[in-house]
């Protein structure tokens, strides 16, 4: 009767999973659908430097935000204390001062860092664009409760509601004001409206302003690793655009964030899907099944080659063809970087799912360490890159960075019995087929 209820109980955690796995892809198609939608409105619209501007706009706040983040999601999702409303509303009031120090840290190098980019209208979007770091603070707890369970139906509808809403408002403002402001003003309104419906949507905690010294420490004992990754992470991802800005313009900085935006469509599903499913779930194995746990991360990490990696390939040897179709002469230039980014994009994805699974056992000092290694080289050879070879120099650079942050990664994830061989070579195969294809479609 025992062996029955625990098959019965597995096989409905396997459901929510399957049912997690689907509402997060098709969220994450129509999200991306919408936002290509307005790519490409927004280009027709505006001019070509607006995005650039953004970009190095983006490229802040996102550090800001790295550089203060202690872990509130995983901790809480990962966490036994799920019960208790004290440690909810310690780890939502945390969150809030945390919204107000982002966007603070950010009003005080919006001056500074217009000055260095030359870039007058830097002062305003920087501060205007802070002030959502405040609003998304006071975002529902009860999002990651929903998150930490897998239930991701409301979620998903929720967001594709909102993402079109403030898709729509954006364009609107852009039409009328031909300006850079309405890109500004359209990320605070959707960020209003995320809040707003999160509160109204997703409902059981009640939340309530509270700092338990108890679970503070607990917080920040399983976050102080998590924010040293995530300072780490920023210089492998948006940390990037800040540092190609003050190498090559504004406009070839908006053709690279235009054409990432097509790379990493294929990625950002990965992260997306290994945030939102297979996180909780390794989590779960962990904690009830700590003897499957290789043999379901290792056929999760096999599915996710198979299957992420020739849509990477794919992008990268049709590249010029996409964005002939997609812009006007104007952003001609996108289509030979777009091809490169596409490549390395697929690279990117390469140590994620060990570093994911360290996450999930609760060794956030490892990933760290991994993470850092990864930021380090990308550094070091980003530089180097560009200055061996210019623009597509700086643009390989991150591939090389991560394949030597999958290198360390393997080496700490041994002794776990984590490591595939037959993974790493099914990888590397698809990618030199895609590589040689590339350079004959596109190069030669």
């Amino acid at each position: 009767m025992i062996s029955k209820l625990r098959e019965r109980f597995h096989s409905l955690k396997n459901k929510k999973s399957v049912s997690g796995s689907f509402w997060v892809i098709f969220g994450f198609g129509v999200q991306k659908s919408f936002q290509l939608l307005s790519n490409l409105v927004l280009t027709r619209i505006l001019y070509p430097e607006a995005f650039g501007l953004m970009a190095i706009v983006y490229a802040f706040m996102a550090g800001v935000q790295m550089f203060s983040d202690i872990g509130i999601r995983p901790s809480v999702i990962q966490s036994q204390d799920t019960d208790d409303p004290r440690f909810l509303n310690t780890a939502w009031t945390l969150q809030i001062i945390r919204g107000f120090c982002v966007a603070a840290v950010v009003c005080l190098i919006a001056y500074p860092a217009s000055v260095f980019y030359k870039e007058p209208l830097l002062l305003g979007l920087l501060c205007a664009v802070a002030s959502t770091a405040i609003i998304m603070g006071f975002q529902s707890i009860n999002i990651i409760l929903a998150e930490r369970d897998i239930n991701y139906k409301k979620l998903m509808i929720m967001r594709t509601f909102g993402q079109l809403t403030s898709l729509i408002v954006t364009a609107v403002l852009a039409y009328f004001y031909q300006s850079v402001w309405a890109l500004a003003i359209g990320a605070v309104f959707g960020c209003v409206l995320d809040v707003v419906m999160g509160h109204k949507v997703f409902r059981g905690h009640k939340h309530s302003f509270l700092l338990d010294s108890k679970y503070v420490r607990k917080l920040f004992r399983f976050g102080q690793w998590i924010f040293w990754s995530t300072v780490f992470t920023y210089f492998t991802g948006q940390g990037m655009r800040a540092i190609e800005g003050a190498m090559v313009s504004t406009e070839s900085l908006a053709m690279i964030a235009i054409s990432g935006t097509l790379a990493w469509i294929a990625g950002e599903l990965v992260v997306r899907y290994l945030g939102a499913v297979v996180f909780p779930t390794l989590s779960r194995v962990h904690r009830d099944q700590p003897d499957q746990f290789p043999a379901m991360l290792s056929r999760i990490r096999s599915v996710a080659i198979l299957t992420t990696v020739p849509l990477f390939g794919f992008l990268s040897v049709l590249a010029n063809v996409v964005v002939a179709i997609l812009y006007d002469d104007r952003y001609a230039m996108a289509g030979p970087i777009l091809a490169v980014m596409a490549l390395v994009g697929a690279m990117r994805t390469l140590p994620m799912f060990y570093q994911n699974a360290l996450l999930s056992i609760g060794q956030s000092k490892e990933n760290f360490f991994s993470t850092g290694v990864i930021a380090v080289a990308n550094v070091i050879l980003l530089v180097a890159g560009f200055k061996l070879a210019g623009l597509y120099g700086l643009l390989i650079a991150p591939g090389l960075a991560y394949l030597v942050g999958h290198v360390v990664t393997s080496i700490i994830v041994k002794k776990y019995g984590w490591v595939s061989i037959k993974a790493d070579l099914l990888f590397f195969l698809l990618m030199a087929g895609f590589v040689a294809a590339t350079y004959f479609v596109n190069f030669r």
